[in-house]
C-alpha cells in the first residue's frame, strides 16, 4: 500500500510538472536550468525556473515546542522550503542528503526549512531524526497541510526556493540527491555561490 501511495505521489509530481511546462510557467533558457545537464546535454536533475519570480505566499508552521513561525522572517536570505514525511518513503531516502546540504551550504545567505506534513507532529519527527542521524535540520511542523496547500503541491517530497524579497525563483518536485556535485552547483548557482 505503501508503494502504491509513492507511486500516486511520484504520478501526481509528473502531472504537476507537465502542466508548468505546457502553460508556459517554466523557463527552459534558464541559466540555472543550463547547469541542470551533464556534460553531453542530458537531464540530471529537474529544477523548474518560473519566467517571472512571483512573491510566494505567506506560510506559517510551528517548531518543536509550539512556537509559530512564519516565512516572512527569512526575508535577507534563499530559503529553501523542504515538505516531507516520516512515512513518506522517498522523503526519507531523502532527507539525510538534505541534512548534508543544509550543514554544508546553510549561512548568512541560505537556509533550509525542512516542513514536515506529519500528523503525530514534532514527536515523530525527533524520532526519524535520532534514528536517521540527522543533525543539523530544525524540526518544523506543517499543521493541516497549509503551506503544502498554499504552494498548490501536489505530492512529497517538493522543495521551493525562494529569494530574499519572499519570490518563488525555483521549485523541485520528487526526491533528489542533494549530495550530488550537479544538485549542490544548481543550488550554488541559486544562492549565489558559482
Amino acid at each position: 500500500m505503501a508503494r502504491l501511495a509513492w507511486l500516486g505521489v511520484r504520478l501526481v509530481g509528473v502531472a504537476v510538472m507537465a502542466a508548468a511546462l505546457s502553460a508556459g510557467v517554466v523557463h527552459a533558457a534558464s541559466p540555472v536550468q543550463e547547469l541542470d545537464k551533464s556534460a553531453d546535454g542530458t537531464p540530471i536533475i529537474g529544477f523548474a525556473v518560473p519566467d517571472q519570480p512571483a512573491l510566494a505566499p505567506e506560510i506559517t508552521f510551528v517548531d518543536s515546542a509550539g512556537k509559530i513561525g512564519a516565512l516572512s522572517d527569512y526575508r535577507g536570505k534563499i530559503t529553501a522550503v523542504h515538505f516531507w514525511a516520516t512515512w513518506c518513503t522517498p522523503c526519507r531516502a531523502e532527507l539525510p542528503s538534505v541534512d548534508a546540504m543544509n550543514a554544508n551550504l546553510a549561512g548568512a545567505n541560505f537556509t533550509i526549512l525542512p516542513l514536515s506534513v506529519d500528523r503525530d507532529g514534532p514527536d515523530a519527527v525527533s524520532a526519524f531524526y535520532r534514528d536517521n542521524n540527522i543533525k543539523s535540520l530544525p524540526i518544523y511542523i506543517d499543521e493541516g497541510l497549509k503551506a503544502f496547500r498554499s504552494f498548490k503541491l501536489g505530492g512529497i517530497p517538493a522543495t521551493i526556493f525562494i529569494d530574499a524579497e519572499g519570490r518563488e525563483i525555483a521549485r523541485v518536485l520528487g526526491e533528489r540527491n542533494w549530495s550530488d556535485p550537479a544538485v549542490a552547483a544548481v543550488v550554488r548557482k541559486l544562492i549565489g555561490g558559482g
